[in-house]
């Protein structure tokens, strides 16, 4: 799925700085050493200036992540400039263990807790309260998962779970 009008204008940013000596002073949007005359002699491998430019990548992608349903971490890093592969080609782990991400949910920005939703997916027959519960884990097969706000109304076809959800059906 592509990504969304302010993803692309994020990751075109982040691919147009130069990042190379962004510890050592404070620059302007899409700073390019090329063609700055007030340049320094300090910059950074480029093994430091990757690291740099990815954990700038991370945190524009876990707001992103966490306002867009259709978000993909991979693209968004590719767009940005950083390497998603590893040395043997396979797709990097890391990029996508570097945003608080479970299940597809993010978790909110400023924060280490997901918001309070009930979630399902198309294929199941309850609503769990979140994704910790042993009955969704035992039943999850990497399908869409579905939100809820916990304050809405969740439709009939889902039956509350028994084991996390008071009230529920056993």
């Amino acid at each position: 799925m592509p990504l969304s009008k302010i993803a692309r204008d994020f990751a075109r940013e982040i691919n147009n700085h130069d990042w190379s000596d962004a510890p050592y002073r404070r620059d302007r949007a899409g700073h390019s050493r090329a063609g700055d005359t007030n340049r320094g002699d300090r910059v950074l491998p480029e093994k430091e200036t990757d690291a740099v430019r990815t954990n700038v990548m991370w945190v524009a992608a876990q707001v992103l992540g966490y306002n867009d349903p259709n978000f993909d971490v991979y693209e968004f890093a590719e767009a940005c400039g950083v390497d998603t592969r590893t040395r043997r080609g396979d797709r990097d782990g890391s990029i996508r263990a570097g945003v608080r991400e479970q299940y597809g949910r993010y978790m909110r920005p400023g924060s280490w807790e997901f918001d309070p939703e009930f979630i399902t997916t198309e294929t199941s027959d309850f609503y769990h309260a979140s994704t910790d519960c042993d009955w969704f884990q035992r039943g999850y097969r990497d399908g869409q998962l579905l939100t809820f706000p916990v304050a809405g109304e969740v439709p009939p076809r889902w039956n509350p779970c028994g084991h996390c959800i008071s009230g529920g059906l056993a």
